[in-house]
């Protein structure tokens, strides 16, 4: 009688590396104390300011910042985002040399990158809203670009996209149905 034969996996620990450094899946070293990345961090209040400033906003009540769909805008909406655009085209544009500066430093693979998020944007967005989009997006591109991982622009984008519905969408004063 023959020995039953386990099911042998194709996917070695070198292919799950390989895997996750397509995505820019790796954790840089001491990112979070780079003053690069603080500069980014500190630049999104004046993001927010300047949006506020340029389309007058939604708000939101507290009760929706508080729900599942705030989480998914904060959370998920960052990571897939930054996982397609910085971690997948992204970083096949820099495999095939994008990565000479254009631009004040930036990248080509950056500015292509930013501009097609900026224009996936305009499903969900006015062209204005969209338009305000770019800068954050070479932002996050840029710490690809130094870091050579999606990990901090990953964290950028959450921080954005919580500042961005937190104190601009929910700014206004709280009505007597979000207490009850």
């Amino acid at each position: 009688m023959d020995r039953p034969v386990a099911l042998e996996t194709t996917a070695t620990k070198v292919d799950w590396y390989h895997i996750l450094g397509q995505f820019g899946l790796c954790w840089p070293r001491a990112f979070y104390a780079s003053k690069a990345f603080l500069l980014c961090a500190i630049a999104a209040p004046l993001v927010w300011v300047i949006m506020a400033w340029v389309v007058p906003v939604r708000s939101i009540s507290m009760t929706q910042v508080w729900s599942l769909s705030f989480a998914s805008v904060v959370l998920w909406y960052p990571l897939w985002e930054e996982l397609l655009f910085r971690g997948l085209l992204q970083g096949e544009l820099m495999e095939r040399g994008w990565t000479r500066c254009w631009v004040y430093g930036l990248s080509g693979a950056n500015i292509t990158v930013s501009l097609l998020f900026t224009v996936f944007h305009l499903w969900s967005h006015s062209p204005i809203w969209a338009a305000l989009v770019l800068f954050p997006s070479l932002i996050f591109g840029y710490l690809r670009d130094r870091f050579d991982s999606t990990i901090p622009s990953v964290f950028t984008h959450m921080w954005y996209n919580s500042g961005y519905f937190f104190f601009i969408d929910s700014s206004q004063l709280l009505t007597q149905s979000d207490l009850q």
